[in-house]
């Protein structure tokens, strides 16, 4: 089990808030234009991250349907959860070239398996290797 802060960066889902433009826009003002420019409105930003906010994010309309359904069952990360995987994680098609939601399940695994302190080490390369991965069948995604 996590205290509070050790994981107030990572939400729920697996979604790593702590590297989300819109959370690290605190520590640079040029980031914070262009997250601004992409449409968030400057008085959302910078996100502390969803748990802070108890599952408001600056790129969400209303309260995070993950969020509630994570207080409802009393865990802290939905892997722990019983009914773990449900449809809030399942992965869709759609902007998965462009938002981390298809990153949700492989990121719990790795969490639930090596821990936060390991996930944060590894999530640069789980990233570069979501977002620029080639496909290999059989393989899985290369590193560029």
């Amino acid at each position: 089990m996590y205290t509070e802060n050790e994981v107030m960066d990572i939400a729920p889902c697996g979604t790593n808030c702590g590297a989300c433009p819109a959370y690290l826009c605190k520590d640079n003002p040029e980031l914070l234009e262009a997250v601004v420019a992409k449409g968030l409105k400057r008085e959302d930003l910078p996100c502390p991250g969803c748990r802070e906010h108890k599952g408001k994010c600056a790129f969400t309309d209303g309260d995070c349907a993950t969020y509630d359904c994570i207080v409802r069952h009393g865990v802290t990360f939905c892997y722990e959860c019983d009914e773990f995987p449900c449809q809030f994680l399942h992965p869709c098609a759609d902007r998965a070239n462009i938002l981390p939601h298809n990153m949700k399940l492989y990121n719990l695994c790795y969490i639930r398996t090596y821990g936060v302190d390991a996930f944060r080490k590894k999530f640069p390369e789980i990233k570069v290797r979501y977002y620029g991965g080639k496909m290999l069948i059989g393989k899985g995604p290369q590193l560029p």
